[in-house]
């Protein structure tokens, strides 16, 4: 398989077995805005959190994991905005994308509606599109205000898992609790021959450099991972 044709890149969920040398896969990030995307990517690729929030228009990241034998499973992933001011790039994210993380905050009532109306916007993209309804995952983060809470966490797995039929995790990118998790489950949803582990990702961070705690536009990084902005 190619590794530089984008055209030949098996989408998730198709039939891919650990034998290929490389599989490329673009993971979405989509929520509102202060929901906290921003910090769970960082915190799974670098293990940093933006100690100042600048919202993001679009951040690319790059992430490769060497497997025993196979190649490498690269992961694109795109931090959206929360704004959505510009709806020509929330399409194009929804038709390009392989796997989706929908991010709401349980303090944030209106964050979980936003979750489910980007629910229903992928879910119609790709019906119309005629493709099947893609691995999707929700998040919900701040688990470390508890006393905030307004999301319920049985009612939103009920709705999430049992209604929607989805991935449901939640997590505090603050503390990086169970922010791997939402990760390993896309993975597993998505029926993929891979299972990331705590010990893969901290051998990859072990050739990064230290990166500032502030949310960036273009980095530098090593060719085994790197960042980079959309224009």
């Amino acid at each position: 398989m190619p590794s530089n044709s984008v055209d030949k890149v098996p989408r998730f969920g198709s039939a891919v077995t650990a034998s290929d040398a490389k599989l490329d896969y673009k993971i979405i990030i989509m929520g509102a805005a202060g929901v906290g995307k921003t910090a769970i990517v960082q915190q799974f690729l670098y293990e940093i959190f933006p100690v100042e929030h600048i919202p993001t228009v679009e951040e690319l990241h790059r992430a490769e994991f060497e497997l025993k034998g196979t190649g490498k499973l690269v992961l694109d992933i795109l931090d959206t905005s929360g704004t959505y001011q510009f709806p020509a790039m929330r399409q194009l994210a929804i038709n390009n994308g392989d796997a989706f993380i929908l991010v709401y905050s349980i303090d944030n009532a209106d964050s979980f509606e936003e979750v489910r109306r980007l629910k229903d916007a992928i879910n119609g993209e790709w019906a119309a599109n005629g493709q099947k309804v893609p691995p999707i995952v929700v998040a919900g983060n701040k688990t470390d205000v508890e006393e905030k809470r307004v999301v319920k966490k049985e009612l939103a797995e009920t709705v999430i898992a049992i209604d929607w039929e989805i991935g449901f995790s939640e997590c505090s990118a603050i503390r990086n609790e169970n922010v791997l998790k939402i990760f390993q489950k896309l993975l597993v949803q998505a029926r993929t021959p891979y299972a990331l582990s705590s010990n893969m990702i901290k051998k990859r961070r072990q050739s990064l450099p230290n990166y500032p705690l502030v949310p960036f536009k273009e980095k530098e990084a090593t060719v085994k991972r790197n960042s980079c902005a959309v224009s």
